[in-house]
């Protein structure tokens, strides 16, 4: 019996030492993977895909675009695409992963990395677990962030109108990836966040009240979906945006580094590694 006892502890062992190795072995992979990948050039056609669909890639000056440039590949490549039902092009991959890197651009080392997967549908789903249809959502338990891309197509048509599924949903996630320990987490000035919750508090209490001033009313919803649309926002009306709730925008500003309404000759939209 005692025999028997030590070779299944021994066969424990040893498929938990592969299992083991077989992680450390991907995340190394992985690793070198992303740094050697970095390396390479982004591709003039990814390029010319960026600078056709993403408008705010347009307004950034030569170091900047090589940043931005240097975050798509690194989602390109460490992102696993699906399409259901459908397959996903180059170039569907390449304006996902520039809604997500101009989101992310002015915090130094935020990659979404808990958010390993990228769903996408051709259009409108029905969620199986609310039996609801709908058009974008980020499930941080299975890692994904999920779009239609219908609509992902639609939210860049006018990029002035403040509705955005790429930005409204990176914006999710980068709240969500704040306060997941992995190593990437709390990028989000504490104090900068505890700000923007109470002056986001105040401004869903008039929306709710039917005094909402510059925000669409789904905003009023809760604190997630108010920091979503105020993203859609901030790089869509970031003007407007400025004038109406200047605390807020000053707020959101300094969180994410990056500052659309001040673009202009010789003042920078991104300041990477710090706040302006």
């Amino acid at each position: 019996m005692e025999t028997v006892f030590q070779v299944v502890m021994a066969l424990l062992l040893t498929v938990m030492a592969v299992a083991f190795l077989l992680k450390f072995t991907k995340e190394f992979m992985d690793a070198v993977g992303i740094a050697a990948y970095g390396l390479v050039p982004l591709s003039k056609a990814h390029r010319a895909t960026l600078e056709r669909w993403n408008a705010y890639y347009r307004t950034l000056d030569h170091a900047q675009r090589k940043e931005f440039d240097r975050r798509v590949k690194e989602l390109l490549y460490e992102k696993d695409w699906l399409g259901k039902g459908f397959p996903v092009s180059w170039e569907m991959r390449v304006r996902i992963a520039g809604t997500m890197a101009q989101v992310t651009l002015g915090l130094e080392r935020v990659l979404l990395r808990h958010f390993t997967r990228i769903h996408i549908f051709p259009g409108a789903y029905v969620n199986k677990r609310t039996g609801r249809r709908h058009l974008g959502e980020v499930n941080p338990a299975k890692r994904a962030i999920v779009l239609s891309w219908a609509h992902f197509q639609e939210g860049h048509a006018n990029p002035a109108d403040g509705r955005n599924l790429g930005l409204h949903e990176t914006a999710h996630a980068l709240w969500l990836e704040n306060s997941i320990e992995n190593g990437e987490d709390d990028f989000l000035e504490t104090d900068l966040r505890l700000r923007w919750q109470e002056l986001a508090r105040e401004e869903i209490a008039r929306i709710n009240a039917g005094e909402e001033r510059f925000f669409r009313k789904y905003a009023g919803t809760n604190q997630a979906e108010f920091f979503a649309v105020a993203v859609e926002n901030f790089f869509e009306r970031p003007l407007d945006y400025q004038a109406t709730l200047p605390d807020l925008y000053a707020c959101m500003k300094d969180l994410l580094r990056q500052d659309p309404a001040g673009h202009g000759p010789g003042s920078p939209a991104v300041h990477p590694g710090g706040a302006p």
